[in-house]
């Protein structure tokens, strides 16, 4: 219900629009402070299976006429395993083990805490800062773990960067290719993940590089809430410079796996 909860809020609001639409729609979202969301888990198994290692979130305000942000605070908190996941950890195969090295556990200056009372702690940051847009990469993702992991509702309105990946940089960039070698080699470089039916890939791990963000520290999640920015600062200095080119067609065919 809490998943459902957070589609009726944010389901197709991005969906349909021009370039000159959608940067109209960031400037309106502009009026009010951000909150830069990231979580890292035990694996891909779902809220209900998988924990939170790691819950991060930087408010910001956001200008967009000089497509630049100022940091006004944070939340950062790493999170103890509970007893399931670490008699995972006691297979011998190791239960998904490379997963916690991946997301860099164990590494920085941290006090581990319960995650119940972790997550109670973001949720408290979080609604002492609202009115806020919540901002996320495959936001579905993060939300849907923060709400089932703590049973808080997502009541603030939420973007994901994923989808104006989807809908407004790479259809853009496909329709630029046509003519324009450059974008053409953005393309290749990006290539094509399952995970976008085929399609160019939406990752954040593609998307950064071939626009040129640092991506060291990368799955950290207070890092990764920096890289984010960073790719959607890049994209909507693209999105400014290009407002006169029909996408259409490229966005019709993303949206057509999307449904």
């Amino acid at each position: 219900m809490k998943i459902l909860r957070f589609k009726q809020l944010n389901e197709n609001k991005m969906w349909y629009k021009t370039i000159p639409e959608i940067l109209e729609w960031l400037e309106l979202k502009s009026k009010i402070t951000w909150i830069l969301v990231d979580v890292e888990t035990t694996g891909l198994g779902g809220p209900k299976k998988e924990q939170i290692t790691q819950a991060s979130g930087i408010l910001i305000k956001y200008d967009i006429n000089s497509n630049s942000f100022e940091e006004i605070d944070s939340f950062d908190e790493k999170i103890k395993l509970n007893s399931n996941i670490k008699d995972r950890y006691k297979q011998p195969d190791g239960g998904n083990r490379k997963v916690l090295s991946f997301n860099h556990y164990g590494s920085g200056n941290y006090k581990y805490g319960i995650e119940s009372e972790i997550l109670d702690s973001f949720f408290n940051w979080v609604n002492k800062n609202s009115p806020s847009l919540l901002v996320a990469q495959n936001a579905q993702f993060d939300m849907s773990h923060l709400s089932v992991r703590s049973g808080n509702k997502i009541n603030n309105e939420v973007l994901d960067t994923k989808i104006l990946i989807q809908l407004y940089f790479l259809p853009l960039i496909q329709k630029l290719a046509e003519t324009d070698k450059k974008y053409k080699d953005m393309i290749d470089f990006i290539g094509t993940s399952q995970r976008d039916n085929g399609l160019i890939s939406s990752s954040m791990s593609k998307i950064g590089p071939a626009l040129g963000v640092n991506m060291s520290g990368y799955h950290d999640s207070l890092t990764d809430c920096i890289l984010m920015m960073d790719m959607f600062m890049k994209i909507v200095d693209i999105l400014k410079e290009n407002q006169n080119i029909d996408i259409s067609k490229y966005q019709l065919e993303r949206i057509n796996t999307l449904r």
